[in-house]
């Protein structure tokens, strides 16, 4: 049985006060054909649910134009690292009958290339779902005050910062702290992100004469992707219970 991944939308809960930085002016279209709203920048689709606010994306496919309640990338991002994970049984499946054949050069080398891809993609795109999940944590009307000479910093600002530092700063304006909560997990994010540091920017080791990439290499095989995708999904759900859904097919 498989898990895939619900696709989710990020909104914002609806304030009377009005503090949404909305141009109401342009919110009423009833005089105004679908045409013209869709051209103008100034005119904006909402979807109401719940108390909520959910922006719709103004969008154009080959010339046609559709409307599209915006998803939350995150769920892209993690929905990608968890399918990728669940190939990787196929990928080492692959490995192994190479490894088992006679004259296995050419063999081995395209299955070690599976591997990789479905590893690396993994990597890439959990540690990325973690990222991009904290900066849409970041508060966009308070600034916060972090280990940086003792500055408020902007929600732009903290963006720009190593991961470490934009984690702390959504624990101070959240009140939750993930890496007290779970020191384990914790640990091995940072060995996510250390990994798909080096998948990166791949820098070389050299050992030997012409050998560079050995240990990444061997660190490709020796990842669990389950346990990195599971990891992921704790930390994200941690602190916004069920963004990340799955779903059994």
């Amino acid at each position: 049985m498989k898990k895939g991944t619900k696709i989710t939308h990020k909104g914002a809960s609806f304030n009377p006060d009005g503090d949404h930085n909305i141009n109401w002016n342009k919110s009423d279209i009833n005089n105004v054909d679908y045409d013209t709203a869709f051209d103008d920048k100034e005119y904006f689709f909402l979807h109401a649910n719940n108390g909520m606010l959910y922006g719709v994306d103004k969008l154009t496919f080959r010339n046609k134009r559709f409307l599209l309640l915006e998803p939350n990338p995150v769920t892209f991002y993690f929905s990608i690292a968890n399918d990728t994970a669940m190939q990787i049984q196929e990928a080492y499946k692959r490995m192994e009958e190479s490894l088992s054949e006679t004259d296995s050069d050419y063999s081995v080398s395209m299955s070690y290339s599976y591997v990789f891809k479905v590893t690396s993609i993994c990597i890439l795109f959990a540690y990325t779902a973690c990222d991009a999940f904290l900066n849409q944590m970041l508060p966009d009307h308070k600034d916060i005050q972090i280990e940086k000479n003792g500055k408020l910093l902007s929600k732009k600002e903290i963006e720009r910062l190593p991961f470490e530092k934009k984690l702390k700063a959504v624990s101070l304006s959240s009140g939750k702290d993930f890496a007290i909560k779970h020191p384990i997990k914790m640990k091995n994010l940072l060995r996510l992100r250390d990994f798909r540091n080096r998948l990166t920017h791949l820098k070389e080791v050299k050992e030997g004469i012409v050998i560079s990439y050995n240990d990444i290499y061997q660190e490709i095989l020796d990842s669990d992707l389950k346990r990195t995708v599971n990891y992921v999904k704790s930390f994200i759900n941690f602190y916004e219970p069920e963004l990340i859904v799955n779903y059994s097919y």
